[in-house]
């Protein structure tokens, strides 16, 4: 028998788990220019498919072009025994310099489920969901929440 007493907390989650700053984050990259995020916008959605969208505005804030690889974290209510921070999307923009993108992110009923031991299935989670938004796991851009 394997006794595994880190549970889900295993890499980036453990670190942010535990506050430990790791030298390169999980997502982390690196770029010649920069990138803003702004202008958050969440909102729950109606269906099994799209339970929540998340949008927001990249923009490249410096000289050059440049790819910026934009991450979306979801925080479980406590009650649900999750680690604080789990990615759920990823997308990669390339954007010229000073040029901004509305990015949007939709998150389905399995992004915000857990898996039920008891009944050997998913089982989604209902209350208030931490978004955190950002360049990697310790560089979160932009917050915000949404009920479900």
């Amino acid at each position: 028998n394997a006794t595994y007493s880190e549970r889900l907390q295993i890499g980036y989650r453990w670190y942010t788990a535990n506050g430990v700053a790791p030298k390169f984050p999980f997502g982390h990259g690196l770029s010649y220019t920069t990138f803003g995020y702004s202008n958050l916008q969440v909102a729950s959605g109606s269906s099994e498919a799209v339970v929540a969208t998340v949008s927001f505005s990249l923009t490249n804030t410096g000289r050059v072009a440049g790819a910026e690889v934009a991450q979306l974290y979801i925080g479980f209510p406590a009650s649900a025994g999750e680690p604080p921070r789990q990615l759920r999307q990823f997308g990669k923009f390339f954007l010229q310099p000073g040029a901004s993108q509305t990015v949007e992110f939709t998150l389905s009923d399995r992004d915000v489920s857990i898996w039920d031991v008891v009944v050997h299935d998913w089982a989604r989670v209902q209350g208030s969901f931490n978004i955190f938004v950002g360049a990697s796991s310790t560089d979160i851009r932009l917050t915000g929440q949404v009920t479900l």
